[in-house]
């Protein structure tokens, strides 16, 4: 039985270009790409430090690794032995397909070259790269060892009446029922920036995927409702293999920190031994990588030192200054949400 924690990045073409809202700018450019790059390497460096007997992988559809603000990225790698999977994006989405997260299905590729490599019972958790580990992730393979499941997911959100990237809760079920899935309820929302399975749940997405691949362009085509995002494809698959859904909300949780916009941190989200930061790619994980690039390691701190410096970097709603327009902007958002005026 093996054990792998892996990152990506697919680094959009000029033809592929597409909007990031939490990181704005030009998906093609080098400085919007950079932004990327410092979450990687801060992703990896909070790995290390608890996982040292655990292989890394990165897969990218790039072979050029890039130094940024001096950092020599490909240096990084090597001394750390990550192994970086170049790969080709074998399902590409038509440029009006959803109009965000254009490249989100690259994921697919990556998970069928996963099931080639992984054994039925060895284990891959896959992590966006603005991610970073508080603590060991290793109970967490123990929790899906031990069990017959064959992945673990994470709810965003336990609601069943939502609207997620363009899809509700009544569609995702009326897409899997349409695929022959029929469930008695709305499936949960499953957030895309986990996927933590076994080579089993592997295996059978990827020969499963080219086909609904093939159904969704045709729903595209045909202007019906289809899943829009790796996440909602990935929610259909958990409850198709019977995973454990929300079985992994103990361990990690898609926190928004900016209080100009919206923040959901709670004290006890610091317990938790993955963070989500989507605010804070360039904020907080811009300051520690620069940390990183000063030649200070987060690996050689105390544990409590540690935390401590996760916690005031990444989670301080005070590392977001006040800013008044997206405050009452956002604040003028929720209230027309509320009586159904604006939809997101």
């Amino acid at each position: 039985m093996k054990k792998y924690i892996a990152t990506w990045v697919y680094l959009d073409s000029p033809e592929e270009k597409s909007k990031y809202p939490n990181t704005g700018g030009d998906s093609t450019s080098p400085e919007f790409q950079a932004v990327y790059w410092r979450c990687i390497v801060l992703f990896y460096e909070t790995s290390l430090r608890f996982h040292k007997e655990v292989q890394h992988l990165f897969f990218t559809n790039t072979e050029t690794l890039p130094i940024v603000d001096g950092f020599d990225v490909k240096l990084f790698f090597t001394k750390n032995h990550i192994q970086v999977v170049p790969l080709e994006n074998l399902y590409p989405l038509p440029e009006n397909y959803f109009g965000r997260f254009r490249n989100q299905f690259f994921e697919f590729s990556i998970i069928d070259h996963v099931a080639k490599m992984l054994d039925g019972n060895d284990m891959l958790v896959l992590l966006d790269s603005d991610c970073v580990f508080s603590k060991s992730f290793l109970p967490a393979f123990d929790k899906l060892f031990n069990s017959d499941l064959p992945a673990i997911s994470y709810v965003v959100d336990f609601s069943e009446n939502y609207e997620l990237h363009g899809v509700t809760g009544n569609d995702m079920r009326q897409i899997s029922s349409d695929l022959g899935l029929k469930l008695e309820k709305n499936p949960y929302y499953s957030g895309g920036e986990l996927l933590f399975a076994k080579g089993s749940f592997f295996h059978h997405v990827a020969q499963d995927f080219p086909t609904l691949y093939q159904n969704l362009m045709e729903r595209h085509q045909q202007n019906e409702i289809k899943f829009n995002e790796e996440a909602h494809v990935l929610s259909y698959y958990y409850y198709k293999l019977k995973a454990d859904i929300g079985g992994m909300n103990g361990y990690i949780k898609r926190m928004w920190t900016n209080r100009n916009y919206y923040r959901n941190v709670l004290p006890e989200d610091s317990n938790l031994t993955i963070w989500h930061l989507p605010n804070e790619k360039r904020v907080g994980i811009d300051r520690l990588f620069q940390m990183i690039n000063e030649g200070k390691s987060l690996r050689s701190l105390a544990q409590i030192e540690y935390h401590k410096l996760l916690e005031d970097s990444l989670l301080m709603a005070s590392n977001h200054k006040w800013d008044y327009y997206k405050l009452l902007k956002g604040t003028g958002y929720k209230v027309l949400r509320k009586l159904k005026v604006w939809r997101k």
